[in-house]
């Protein structure tokens, strides 16, 4: 196949969105693995009058560097006198603050498979390739790209003059060092490139990637992989491969620099002048603040303290929505709330008729109707209905106390205690958690609640012996292919350090999902990833509580906000005007 190179298409501001499956990425791993789509060229955005009431906040000015950024000192590379378009002359009025509900553990983009890690990253790395408003491959770095007969190499062509913040050249080396940082390291986004073999520089902008295998999420995996500057991430490296160093420092190219982080109160980002893109009505500086309580959420947006807000109680959209001077956008995702039993040797949950009984206790309208006032929709199976190859016709367990309380007693099963661990930081899951302790109350069940941050979960769920009995958690899919979900969480290659909360373990089930990978032909790809959510039903391994919308309230001034299902939980600074 010859290699594609797509002419640079306009970027497209995005007003408001609440059409479903408006930006829900679609369409066929094939066609994303044989095919090549249009790059993104940051073209003028649209943008809207106004400021925010608030007094100037904590930014952060340019300055060059003679290497990375490093959290509390002056951005590397960014010269602060290029062409940037004038903005606000009031800092306040120039600066984007984005209230965020959990700390990021690092700032290392190798751990960029969860949102909290990934929304700082997106700032300060680019990627080869991501996914346009309507859901196609596009190109950021990446020119273009092909895939091999056999499907097992992968060409991809670089842009010209790409600088890092230090003002190196980001060459095909760069891409080749970052591929094989991740594969020896092993975690984060390491389980979306696991069919990586090896790469080489073919020349400085083009990287030939070999595969052990036909992987037809391979170039979807791409989206998640942050080049990184391998010069200066070398010279850092310490023991770690540079994971102590790039916790706290930079070593991208991306549209704006770190500066600092305040350790739980606040990340500091500045315009990168440098950038191959270009700036036309963006913030020139970026801060995300560490907000946990909705209620404070509430506050500082309506005080002009922060700008957007993604955790807002539902109880308060109402409100929001009828203030002009606020936007509330509501977006269909891929996300699905479950909760997941513990499958190892020795749990309670071995049994099969307890974890029956669980997921026939819920009230899951109650939590459509209340919980999430209506912005969400039941979930058939363990994927929401926008990922490729969703079953809608699995059959889904249904409140149905009478059900739970005869399978208990069928099973000869009476005062059972068990533990639920959930993310305090939310406010769907913990009214989620307080309905699930009470409707296992009504049969017969205790339920301990204990809530915990992200970190705080990966951690117990790293072992066996501290893994709880039930574990609230997203499933935020990093691409809308079915293996995002069906691989990543369910296959035993994950247990104790990846994605599969539960420690499920079949080896027949890990052939199916590992032979979809293979397959190029979707219908078939499709007929394994349906009896592999069938097994996944049949054997009761978590209960799927609900499908949300993604709810962000933002101040009006903004324009040019996108909820991006592929990076759920985080924003796209560099779509978002505030002239």
């Amino acid at each position: 196949m010859p290699l594609h190179h797509p002419h640079d298409r306009p970027r497209r501001s995005s007003a408001r969105r609440s059409r479903p499956g408006l930006l829900v990425a679609t369409g066929t791993a094939a066609a994303l693995l044989l095919s090549a789509c249009g790059s993104d060229s940051g073209a003028p955005l649209s943008s809207s009058a106004g400021s925010s009431s608030s007094a100037a906040a904590a930014t952060a000015g340019g300055g060059a560097s003679g290497g990375g950024t490093t959290a509390g000192s002056a951005p590397a590379g960014s010269t602060g006198s290029t062409a940037a378009p004038a903005g606000p002359t009031d800092p306040r009025a120039n600066t984007l603050i984005i209230a965020e509900n959990e700390i990021p553990a690092t700032f290392d983009p190798v751990q960029a498979d969860n949102s909290t890690v990934d929304e700082v990253v997106i700032p300060a790395y680019d990627t080869l390739l991501s996914y346009d408003s309507s859901g196609k491959l596009a190109g950021i770095l990446a020119s273009g790209w092909k895939v091999d007969s056999k499907g097992t190499t992968v060409t991809v062509d670089l842009k010209p003059g790409v600088k890092f913040h230090d003002g190196t050249a980001l060459t095909a080396k760069d891409v080749v060092f970052t591929l094989d940082r991740i594969k020896k390291l092993g975690i984060g986004v390491a389980s979306f490139t696991t069919a990586y073999a090896s790469s080489k520089a073919v020349a400085d902008d083009q990287v030939a990637i070999t595969l052990k295998a036909p992987y037809a999420p391979f170039l979807s995996a791409l989206t998640r992989v942050y080049i990184v500057n391998s010069a200066l991430v070398t010279k850092n490296a310490g023991s770690d491969d540079g994971q102590k160093w790039l916790a706290t420092n930079d070593a991208g190219s991306g549209p704006y620099s770190l500066v600092k982080y305040t350790n739980g109160q606040q990340a500091e980002f500045t315009r990168f002048d440098g950038y191959f893109r270009g700036f036309t009505g963006q913030a020139k500086d970026v801060v995300f603040r560490y907000i946990s309580e909705a209620s404070t959420q509430k506050s500082s947006l309506r005080n002009g303290d922060v700008d957007v807000a993604m955790d807002i109680a539902p109880n308060d959209w109402a409100s929001f929505a009828a203030d002009s001077q606020f936007k509330v956008d509501q977006a269909p995702t891929n996300v699905v709330l479950s909760v997941f039993f513990n499958m190892y040797p020795g749990s309670k949950l071995q049994n099969k008729a307890l974890r029956q009984a669980i997921e026939y206790s819920y009230n899951y309208q109650q939590h459509i109707d209340k919980i999430l006032k209506g912005a969400g929709q039941r979930v058939v199976g363990p994927m929401a209905s926008g990922m490729s190859c969703a079953d809608k016709d699995l059959d889904q367990p249904t409140y149905d106390p009478a059900k739970a309380k005869k399978l208990l007693a069928d099973a000869g099963l009476s005062g059972v205690h068990l533990t639920m661990t959930y993310l305090k930081a939310t406010a769907e899951m913990e009214q989620a958690a307080a309905l699930l302790h009470s409707n296992l109350a009504d049969i017969g069940v205790t339920l301990d609640l204990q809530a915990i941050t992200y970190p705080q979960y990966a951690e117990l769920v790293a072992k066996p012996e501290t893994t709880p009995d039930l574990g609230m958690i997203y499933a935020f899919p990093a691409y809308p292919d079915a293996d995002a979900v069906m691989y990543v969480n369910y296959d035993s290659k994950f247990i104790g350090g990846g994605q599969n909360w539960g420690g499920f373990s079949d080896k027949n089930y890990d052939a199916l999902v590992e032979k979809a990978q293979q397959l190029t032909d979707e219908s078939q790809r499709c007929q394994l990833y349906t009896q592999a959510q069938q097994q996944v039903m049949d054997d009761a391994l978590a209960v799927n509580m609900s499908n949300p919308k993604a709810v962000a309230v933002y101040n009006a001034r903004l324009s040019g906000f996108t909820y991006r299902a592929s990076h759920h939980q985080t924003v796209d600074v560099y779509a978002i005007s505030v002239s």
